[in-house]
């Protein structure tokens, strides 16, 4: 692995001018010379002021840096205010994702209860449990080949609708002797 002190070694190992300096200042028996450090010029100059300004233009000046300094402070204080509404809706935001993270935590309890549920009972609902429940506790037996009984659907159909108009028969001579015996009564009352 390399740094970018190992490719500057390696690019003034042919400068003359590099090896002069490094010779002064790493291998020579004298101190080395100090160079003299030239101020930058950073276009500043100091004057004197000469003038001497009216109260008038004193006051005018302080009015404009008043109304500076005033809307400076009104930016500063809509900064502020979108800083804490930016803050306000991230609290926001986290609070809404902590009760969604509730939410499905809460949701994938009760898919997995329900599940379980779901297998509880299909296991209490087993063929297999129906059937020693029949026989250990109600005391039934499987059905033998012998006992099934196969049926001509017509024919039932035929039998029943002649069950039916006798029934109905039956309960129409029921009611019709029932009136004749409230007829009777009335008349002898």
């Amino acid at each position: 692995m390399t740094n970018t002190n190992d490719f500057r070694r390696y690019s003034y190992q042919s400068d003359t001018a590099y090896l002069i300096n490094s010779f002064d200042f790493a291998r020579g028996s004298q101190a080395p010379k100090l160079r003299p450090q030239e101020k930058p010029d950073d276009g500043l100059k100091l004057r004197e002021n000469k003038k001497l300004k009216s109260k008038s233009q004193l006051k005018k000046e302080q009015k404009t840096a008043f109304a500076k300094m005033v809307k400076l402070a009104a930016v500063a204080v809509i900064c502020l205010a979108m800083i804490g509404l930016l803050l306000h809706s991230f609290a926001l935001k986290n609070e809404l994702t902590r009760e969604i993270t509730a939410k499905q935590t809460a949701i994938a309890n009760a898919e997995s209860e329900f599940i379980s549920l779901q297998s509880a009972l299909n296991n209490m609902v087993s063929m297999s449990k129906i059937d020693k429940y029949a026989v250990e506790e109600l005391g039934m037996t499987k059905m033998r080949s012998n006992q099934i009984q196969y049926m001509d659907v017509d024919s039932f159909k035929a039998q029943r609708l002649k069950a039916l108009k006798a029934q109905k028969e039956k309960e129409q001579k029921k009611k019709d002797s029932a009136k004749k015996q409230q007829s009777s009564n009335k008349k002898q009352n």
